[in-house]
């Protein structure tokens, strides 16, 4: 029996890496080789390579929106041949390199990580049709300041020299990733997460996907029910989880409330075009 794969999507800085790591608790692989953010580097590469034929980076998508049907079945048959090249021991490890061909040949539960995924998803649905989707997303405020933060630090220690240029070459994917111009202003900062959510609602609606969206507030208020929610969806076994101890940190939920200047941004938000989206996701009566 092939398992289809479990996919999480959702906005950069909006709990996937959280929902990875409780993946991976629960039993799931979500590849042998991770970056810092949890993200399989296999998969990672390649929707870097996608966005990157389209003109699109994951701080700017926009292009994306542009690609057409020819495009999607030329990167998923490219896909296809990827899944089964000797690249593959970068997701699957040194052991079960030798014991699956492909990808796509995994007899146990596993999934991937990427928050690119929230635009390639109907590219790897062309593979896996039958994926299980885990979409979990967060309140715009924490989400871009969360990015100005990691990019501002980004900024302040980056280095250019000739370590850094060797190290560009061979890991290319990890160099600069946390670092964008745009992100700096908090206000761009929320663009790009409603670009986020808005292209997977219209993924959904498009392709009558069912998906199993999580809210990261009630995530980290209740994990235990939260959690027994994705087990059920994933259809697992929970007989030997106990979820009480799976370790979440609890202060994370609505943290740009101790923040006045956040506040009265947000109180702002709530005037603007970006509205109906809060509506939608239960964040229009945060205060």
């Amino acid at each position: 029996m092939n398992y289809q794969p479990i996919i999480v999507i959702g906005m950069h800085r909006s709990g996937t890496t959280l929902l990875s790591r409780i993946l991976e608790e629960l039993g799931i692989f979500m590849g042998a080789r991770k970056d810092s953010n949890n993200e399989a580097t296999f998969f990672l590469k390649f929707n870097k390579f996608i966005f990157e034929q389209a003109g699109a980076c994951w701080d700017n998508p926009y292009n994306y929106r542009y690609t057409d049907e020819d495009f999607k079945e030329f990167m998923a048959n490219l896909a296809c041949r990827y899944l089964s090249s000797v690249r593959r021991i970068e997701f699957l490890g040194f052991k079960k390199f030798f014991k699956y061909k492909s990808v796509e040949n995994i007899d146990f539960p596993w999934g991937w990580k990427d928050p690119r995924n929230s635009f390639t998803l109907d590219i790897w649905l062309k593979i896996f049709p039958n994926a299980k989707i885990i979409h979990i997303y967060r309140n715009p405020i924490d989400v871009a300041e969360s990015l100005r933060k990691r990019s501002l630090n980004a900024k302040k220690n980056f280095n250019w020299n000739l370590k850094s240029e060797i190290k560009y070459k061979i890991l290319k994917y990890e160099l600069g990733y946390g670092f964008s111009w745009r992100v700096l202003d908090i206000k761009e900062g929320v663009n790009l997460w409603a670009e986020y959510i808005e292209n997977i609602v219209k993924l959904q609606q498009l392709l009558k996907l069912n998906i199993f969206h999580i809210k990261y507030e009630d995530l980290l208020e209740d994990h235990v029910k939260a959690i027994k929610g994705i087990i059920d969806f994933v259809e697992l076994k929970d007989e030997n989880i106990d979820l009480k101890y799976i370790d979440i940190n609890a202060n994370r939920k609505f943290a740009f409330l101790e923040n006045h200047e956040l506040v009265e941004f947000y109180r702002e938000l709530k005037n603007s075009t970006k509205s109906d989206l809060l509506k939608k996701l239960g964040y229009f009566n945060i205060v």
